[in-house]
């Protein structure tokens, strides 16, 4: 079973964890990375952005559809959309998911993020 669009823009464009095909009853997927460094941040930054953008180009897409078969293939499109544009930055999802944990869980990491983002 496909995923739905878990990516979505938080707090100052930080974006979530990206769904990825799994079973029924499973977690998305993620790496543990407690002290990512320097250079996954800036990976982690851009793909933020490009996350971002993919979920402001599909959010008018998914308000427009007319039922819930409509939605959730809005919603699959842009799934996999999000995952193409963090693996081309050369990031896999369970990495980028792992780093957004870690975002989420330490202020000082949040803020870090914010300004790569940002710039």
């Amino acid at each position: 079973m496909k995923g739905f669009l878990a990516a979505s823009v938080i707090a100052l464009g930080l974006a979530g964890p990206l769904a990825v095909p799994r079973t029924a009853g499973a977690q998305t997927a993620y790496e543990a990375v407690d002290q990512p460094t320097d250079e996954q941040l800036q990976r982690y930054a851009a793909a933020v952005r490009k996350v971002s953008a993919v979920a402001a180009e599909y959010q008018p897409k998914l308000e427009a559809a007319q039922d819930e078969p409509a939605k959730q293939a809005v919603r699959v499109e842009a799934d996999q959309k999000m995952v193409d544009q963090v693996e081309a930055g050369g990031m896999s999802v369970a990495e980028y998911n792992g780093i957004s944990r870690a975002v989420r869980e330490n202020p000082e990491l949040r803020q870090k993020v914010e300004r790569m983002v940002g710039q």
